[in-house]
């Protein structure tokens, strides 16, 4: 009888991105998204995991731009924001 030994590789990549605007009566939603994404793979077998979880919200209108939180537990800045996501103030300036 053999006995197979699996030894896993896995890659983990955790990024923040800016989604696709929406635009309603003069406001501007911007949601921004932490999207996981794992590979891995060993012996005769590979896996894929990819995840999407809400951030925080990016908001334009009257007043300027504001950061709402998700209420993930995690609290963020629009300056933190820019740091995070480097075509961040790209989107922005489109808006």
């Amino acid at each position: 009888m053999e006995i197979a030994v699996l030894t896993h590789l896995a890659q983990r990549r955790d990024t923040l991105r800016a989604a696709a605007p929406v635009t309603l009566a003069g406001v501007t939603l911007l949601p921004i998204e932490r999207v996981l994404r794992q590979v891995g793979g060993g012996g005769a077998g590979a896996w894929c995991l990819l995840e999407k979880q809400p951030h925080a919200l990016v908001v334009h209108d009257a007043g300027g731009l504001r950061v709402l939180d998700t209420g993930a537990g995690t609290s963020t800045s629009l300056d933190r924001l820019r740091r995070e996501i480097p075509q961040l103030d790209a989107v922005l300036a489109g808006l």
